[in-house]
């Protein structure tokens, strides 16, 4: 027997949006939670697996996105696991206040209400506008503390950099008790400046299929200048296979939706799943610490999300057919960017004899093509050559 999916579109962590989540959770339903602006290929509708459930679209293991569906017992788990974590640090729970920044299709958007909950505390979203109003956040961040023992949030590295820029961002980084850093691991200069500063940042290391953490470094190691993302959490273990990738067993790893409604599991008969990772394993004081080298595949990071250039690569060979711009090749790269970590470069190759006018042209069509990606995957930088024309460079920026 098949259970329908009912899909929640979401922008960011918008409170009616929670609470439909949630609404079906209470219903024992199985919920796609997916970004509104995302375009998907596989259209859900159901599934013989059942609720209450949530799918996440995933940043994969082996070159592309997945859908990685969690059923609710995984995401308590997670939640539970890393509270007690908290608790061994000195945290009371029922005092902490979790404030959420990030937008509820990813799991680091999501685990934070699961958390509240779990935990027995509160939890307050912060728009994606509230956190550029530097001056604004602080003050009601202050206000909204009141008598909590802890607060506590999450940030990816490009947020946290954008915030390290302004000193009212700065004062709001240093009253957090612990501010877990995932999404990319964050450069040695940022970390330096965290340090000097004092902020009790938690670098951590999980994934969606594993329903967020799996490692964290506690505050306090950071701050002595530990460069890892931390000891592996007690519901977890982690291995480095021949490939030097990450591999892990735990209770919490999700299925795997393959097309509209066929599952697969992403752990092996042993239990073990192969993340697109590379890292190692390091003793320090008779405890294991997961260092995070980077991914194993050409996919890269930008400002916290996964890059599949080709998944591009296809996208835009369709769009080009389908236009018939006079485009002979092309290539995908990343391009180093202090804020986001990676942006992307294209380099495109016109076919003989292809006229300025046309080059122009057909440059235009693709900024507005590309307009509608999401924004970790719209390019930073086009370089055009051209056999017949000087090579000449055109740089679109966007915002994020």
């Amino acid at each position: 027997m098949k259970n329908k999916i009912h899909t929640i579109e979401v922008e960011n962590n918008e409170t009616q949006s929670i609470e439909k989540i949630f609404e079906k959770i209470r219903e024992n339903k199985i919920i796609y939670v997916k970004n509104k602006f995302y375009k998907d290929e596989d259209v859900l509708d159901s599934i013989t697996e059942n609720g209450p459930a949530i799918i996440l679209n995933s940043s994969g293991s082996s070159g592309k996105p997945r859908k990685c569906f969690h059923h609710l017992d995984n995401l308590q788990l997670s939640a539970a696991t890393s509270g007690q974590w908290l608790i061994d640090q000195g945290f009371e729970l029922q005092n902490c206040l979790i404030l959420n920044t990030l937008p509820l299709n990813h799991i680091s958007g999501l685990m934070p209400i699961f958390r509240s909950q779990t935990w027995g505390c509160d939890c307050i979203n912060i728009s994606p506008n509230l956190i550029k109003k530097t001056r604004e956040l602080l003050l009601f961040t202050i206000k909204s503390k009141k008598n909590k023992k802890h607060l506590i949030t999450s940030l990816v590295p490009t947020q946290l950099q954008r915030l390290l820029t302004q000193k009212d961002g700065i004062s709001w980084l240093k009253i957090f008790d612990l501010i877990w850093v995932g999404g990319a691991s964050i450069s040695s200069e940022t970390a330096k400046q965290c340090i000097e500063e004092k902020i009790k940042l938690a670098p951590c290391y999980g994934s969606t299929e594993t329903a967020a953490m799996v490692t964290s470094l506690k505050p306090k190691e950071f701050l002595m200048g530990f460069e890892n993302v931390g000891e592996i959490l007690p519901d977890s273990k982690i291995r480095i296979n021949a490939q030097g990738l990450i591999e892990i067993k735990s209770a919490r790893i999700g299925i795997e939706i393959i097309g509209s409604s066929k599952t697969e599991n992403f752990k092996n008969k042993k239990g073990w799943w192969q993340t697109g990772d590379l890292g190692e394993i390091n003793q320090i004081n008779n405890t294991l610490y997961l260092n995070f080298l980077g991914r194993g595949d050409n996919a890269f990071d930008s400002g916290g999300e996964i890059v599949f250039p080709k998944l591009i690569e296809t996208r835009l060979n369709d769009f080009i057919m389908k236009e018939n711009i006079p485009i002979d090749k092309f290539n995908i790269s990343k391009l180093s960017d202090k804020l986001w970590g990676n942006r992307i470069k294209i380099i495109v190759e016109y076919k003989e004899h292809t006229n300025r006018e046309n080059i122009e042209n057909s440059l235009s069509l693709l900024k507005k093509f590309s307009q509608s990606w999401p924004n970790h995957e719209k390019p930073e930088k086009w370089i055009v050559k051209n056999k017949n024309t000087n090579t000449e460079k055109i740089n679109y920026k966007f915002k994020k």
